[in-house]
């Protein structure tokens, strides 16, 4: 009996202290890291040190966004202080409650506070220690609005943003808080840019003071970022949008290489106050104002108008329906009768073929060239240039605009509708919607004889030492036109700017041959817009263009001599340097 009972505590004891060693097992291997995480921040304190973003060039080499030293105030608790103290020090804080600062009882974080609030709190340190006072890099973007659409800006990251983050990337770097590019390049390029902080580890006592510095590790700066952008032809076009209070936007680029010269959309916004302490009403302010500065117009869709006459030509001639010196059955009398309804030409035109109809913009011609094609191959058309589609160019949120089809106006109007519907789509009106972007391809396209390159607005990135990170290189398709719809459309295009009737005579550059195509954009909330896009030199183009006016009419009055200015700018500037 005595030996059952010694064989039972001896096996109780061994049972316990296998529970033992397993208990201990458990807190070395697999807690051991936790524990000691535990163990050091009761001694050793990490202060986070954010790493400067990279900064971003033009292609010429100018500085267009960069960082500067701002200050945050960190308080631990404004409830832990004495009434006086925490009197005083609001009384010092005061002037930043304009400016959205509302004080809490819990932990507050003051960001870009001035230097002059900064200096009044060093002074009397001793008597707030649970105040910190922290310098850390704030983006700085030295030209306002000029390139707020291009480059877009950064702001804190959300709890929605983070757990996105999270979801996709498995990135552990980012915290909440943390500055993250929220729109335009610094979103397409966030990896990039971002840098890596870096952070000072303090040993503090049982009371969290601070002892000593333990070590440091130095944040890394972000990569630098070249753009393909011309510094001197963004100036110009956003200064003639800006001295004339025009909306709208216009994009240039290099048609045998992609590269975006220039990238121009107006009204917009600074994006110096997203990237510091954005407070409710100032965003409440840009949202709900109907001039819309935060759309990218570039990227916005509306009516081609009559550029849209460049595809309708290139279905017609590509089917066999139309050659140069095709002449439509009814001349041009000013307006023509499709149905019951008088559809406008915007002048009388008379008799003429092809290559003159595109040159003087003939709406009655087009018209019937429409009705002849029907829908479906003048959509099909629209699909094959990229309507419909995005460029592919490097920034975030592009559109892809509108191009109907049969099986759509079939849902719409239950198969019944009349040739009206496809004489209007002939002449880019109606349902089909483009970005100013598209068209600037479809129009390189032309300008190369058919080679169509994607837009790039990134040259390379690289390090603080200059070594190349990443570049973009080249990448076209081609133009789904014949070589006689090419031809015959950029013949009609040179007589729209140098030809006596042509529709864009104020385009015209002395001893460089332009050739260009005007339009007009039904609006049905005001003016119509007024379109305007063209190539040069003739022969050998370096530069494409595309202008968009807002509420701006007829393309040739408005829109046609804003890209002048800007062809000669450039055109001046690469023949100066040979």
């Amino acid at each position: 009996m005595q030996e059952d009972r010694t064989k039972i505590v001896v096996f109780v004891w061994l049972i316990a202290f296998l529970l033992l060693l397993l208990r201990l097992a458990f807190l070395q291997l697999w807690s051991g890291k936790e524990y000691k995480r535990q163990a050091s921040n009761n001694y050793l304190k990490e202060d986070i040190i954010s790493a400067p973003r990279g900064v971003i060039y033009t292609k010429d080499g100018k500085i267009i966004a960069d960082n500067i030293a701002t200050y945050t105030i960190i308080i631990d608790s404004l409830s832990k202080l004495s009434a006086s103290t925490r009197t005083y020090l609001t009384d010092i804080i005061s002037p930043l409650y304009s400016k959205g600062y509302v004080p809490s009882s819990k932990k507050d974080t003051i960001k870009n506070a001035p230097f002059n609030i900064i200096c009044k709190l060093e002074e009397q340190r001793e008597q707030f220690p649970n105040l910190k006072v922290k310098a850390q890099p704030s983006r700085r973007y030295l030209y306002g609005g000029t390139f707020a659409h291009l480059i877009g800006y950064t702001g804190e990251l959300s709890k929605k943003e983070l757990q996105n983050i999270k979801d996709k990337t498995r990135d552990k770097t980012y915290k909440l808080g943390s500055n993250i590019g929220k729109s335009g390049l610094e979103k397409q390029y966030e990896e990039f840019l971002k840098g890596k902080n870096g952070a000072r580890y303090i040993e503090v006592d049982a009371r969290g003071r601070e002892l000593g510095l333990l070590s440091y590790d130095p944040p890394e700066p972000g990569y630098d970022t070249w753009l393909n952008i011309d510094f001197d032809l963004q100036i110009l076009a956003d200064s003639i949008f800006t001295a004339s209070n025009f909306s709208g936007c216009c994009v240039a680029m290099d048609p045998y290489t992609g590269e975006i010269l220039a990238w121009v959309s107006r009204p917009a916004f600074d994006p110096n106050l997203f990237s510091t302490n954005l407070t409710y009403n100032v965003w409440r302010q840009c949202m709900e104002d109907p001039l819309a500065p935060l759309y990218d117009r570039v990227m916005g869709t509306n009516p081609p108008g009559s550029i849209f006459k460049v595809v309708t030509t290139a279905a017609a001639v590509d089917l066999g329906k139309l050659h140069a010196d095709t002449y439509q059955l009814l001349s041009c009398p000013g307006a023509m009768l499709i149905g019951n309804r008088t559809f406008n030409c915007w002048d009388v035109h008379g008799a003429t073929n092809l290559i003159e109809a595109i040159t003087v913009s003939c709406d009655v011609f087009f018209y019937q060239v429409g009705m002849n094609l029907g829908i479906e191959p003048l959509c099909s058309k629209a699909k094959d240039v990229g309507f419909g589609k995005i460029t592919g160019v490097d920034i975030p949120r592009e559109s892809k605009g509108f191009v109907p089809s049969e099986q759509w106006y079939k849902q719409k109007y239950g198969g019944i509708w009349g040739k009206g519907l496809v004489a209007n789509l002939s002449i880019g009106q109606g349902e089909i919607l483009a970005t100013p972007l598209q068209i600037l391809t479809l129009i390189s396209g032309i300008a190369t004889k058919g080679l169509m390159y994607t837009p790039r607005i990134l040259s390379k990135i690289v390090n603080s030492s200059g070594q190349l990170i990443y570049s973009t290189s080249a990448h076209y398709k081609t133009l789904p036109f014949s070589q006689e719809a090419i031809n015959v459309t950029r013949e009609g295009m040179l007589g729209a700017v140098n030809a006596p009737n042509g529709t864009a005579r104020t385009a015209i550059i002395p001893e460089i041959q332009v050739a260009g195509k005007t339009g007009t954009a039904q609006n049905p909330h005001g003016t119509p817009h007024a379109w305007f896009t063209a190539f040069a030199p003739y022969e050998n183009p370096e530069i494409c263009v595309v202008v968009l006016i807002e509420n701006g009419g007829h393309g040739g009055s408005i829109a046609a001599p804003i890209a002048k200015r800007i062809i000669q700018k450039y055109l001046s500037k690469q023949h100066s340097h040979t």
